[in-house]
């Protein structure tokens, strides 16, 4: 049985197709991350821990103390900030893994760190001290959660520096 070659041509023809959604996706998988979590827990403390001290300054009394003042500064900063992260890394697929990657995370998480370790201290000072009017007064309850929600938000922003270093690092 002897078989004759055939040739034959096959001709394949490709066709890219362009498509564009207003859809907005979000990365909710971020949220499950560590970094994600972290970035929530700020956010969520930082709002508290701000409205507490923007609520009793404006309920009684009109202009705040240096330790008062220099809270609020410190916390909208860093929520302002915190928000913008998360947002980012949220409303973007490839932000979240990007920006791990660079020395942003790392400067930004220090210096909320910093910031609320040194605003929490001087604001629990300033609360506990044996000559404030801050004991004799509705502040002291109020300031205290504050200056505590500020340290808790001090150990979150450490964290965070650790894990922005590792994964800077490459770790």
């Amino acid at each position: 049985m002897n078989r004759a070659m055939m040739s034959h041509t096959v001709t394949v023809t490709r066709t890219t197709t362009t498509t564009s959604t207003t859809a907005l996706i979000l990365n909710t998988g971020y949220m499950k991350t560590l970094p994600g979590f972290l970035k929530v827990l700020q956010v969520l403390c930082g709002a508290i821990a701000l409205g507490i001290v923007v609520h009793y300054r404006d309920r009684y009394r009109y202009v705040p103390g240096f330790p008062e003042l220099f809270f609020m500064c410190v916390a909208t900063t860093f929520l302002i900030g915190s928000v913008a992260l998360l947002l980012s890394c949220l409303i973007s697929l490839s932000t979240a893994s990007i920006i791990a990657k660079t020395i942003y995370e790392v400067v930004y998480h220090t210096f909320g760190f910093l910031f609320y370790l040194v605003a929490s201290i001087v604001l629990m000072v300033e609360v506990n001290g044996s000559n404030t009017w801050y004991g004799r007064s509705n502040y002291y309850t109020p300031y205290l959660t504050a200056s505590i929600l500020g340290l808790i938000l001090t150990a979150l922003y450490l964290l965070s520096t650790i894990f922005a270093y590792k994964s800077y690092r490459g770790g």
